[in-house]
């Protein structure tokens, strides 16, 4: 049996620096003290559909607002995942970065399945790899956004005992199945958490439908933002998962099916 405190941070977008969106993270953690982890929406730190913006804002893996951000993952003790805009070469990612609560670099995920919206199957380079890692025994995927919306990618991360999928989006609300139905299909379909992290508000005329919301394994919210800025928070318990898969065998049924 393993626990984690899960805090999403549902971030309001607006024109601001990646530093006065950091501070308001940090108001939050210091208003949160007791969360292993907290996610951050996709592209936190440039904001969604501006190619202006995320040219500015994009950096290494290891730039000064990745610096900052790891620093603020060890002051807190609280592990940190926040979706920016990679640069490497001539290459743009659309990437999320995933600090330990000792600020050490994990994980770095470059969306692998680019949508056309906002452009982004022009702007971005489509990353390669899953992203798999462990935080308190808890075995965890991270997928950005359009990712989660493909269930053979999900199933797959499930089959290799994948607990917790943790998913920074940025869900306008042209599109409010994924944000509302997608999600929760994704949890129940393969008896697993997801930790959904979506943006509020309104930013170059994209309405972002807030929506965050940590899911358990039957399907069913243990936590929903709806909207307007805030940090939502959770505890996840792994025997959930034993719980309902004992009932409904999915993952188990499914391989038959091969």
């Amino acid at each position: 049996q393993m626990k984690m405190n899960i805090g999403i941070f549902q971030y309001e977008m607006q024109d601001e620096s990646p530093h006065e969106k950091i501070e308001r993270l940090e108001v939050q953690l210091y208003e949160n003290p007791n969360l292993d982890i907290v996610i951050c929406p996709e592209l936190f730190i440039s904001g969604y559909g501006s190619f202006e913006k995320i040219n500015e804002y994009s950096e290494s893996r290891d730039g000064k607002f990745a610096n900052k951000i790891a620093s603020l993952a060890k002051k807190t003790s609280t592990a940190i995942v926040y979706g920016y805009p990679e640069i490497q070469g001539d290459s743009l990612f659309n990437s999320a970065q995933i600090f330990d609560s000792k600020g050490i670099s994990i994980v770095n995920h470059r969306k692998k399945m680019l949508p056309p919206t906002a452009n982004e199957s022009k702007i971005f380079t489509p990353g390669k790899e899953s992203s798999i890692l462990t935080i308190n025994g808890i075995k965890i995927a991270i997928v950005i956004c359009y990712e989660l919306e493909f269930p053979e990618l999900i199933r797959e991360l499930a089959m290799q005992d994948v607990q917790l999928i943790i998913a920074p989006t940025g869900q306008s609300s042209n599109w409010p199945a994924a944000a509302l139905h997608n999600c929760r299909t994704r949890a129940f379909e393969n008896g697993i958490f997801v930790a959904y992290a979506n943006s509020t508000g309104m930013l170059n005329d994209i309405n972002f439908m807030g929506e965050s919301k940590i899911i358990g394994p039957d399907g069913i919210d243990l936590v929903n933002a709806e909207q307007g800025e805030k940090l939502i928070c959770a505890e996840i318990n792994t025997d959930d998962i034993l719980l309902v898969r004992e009932k409904l065998p999915y993952l188990d049924d499914s391989r038959k099916l091969y």
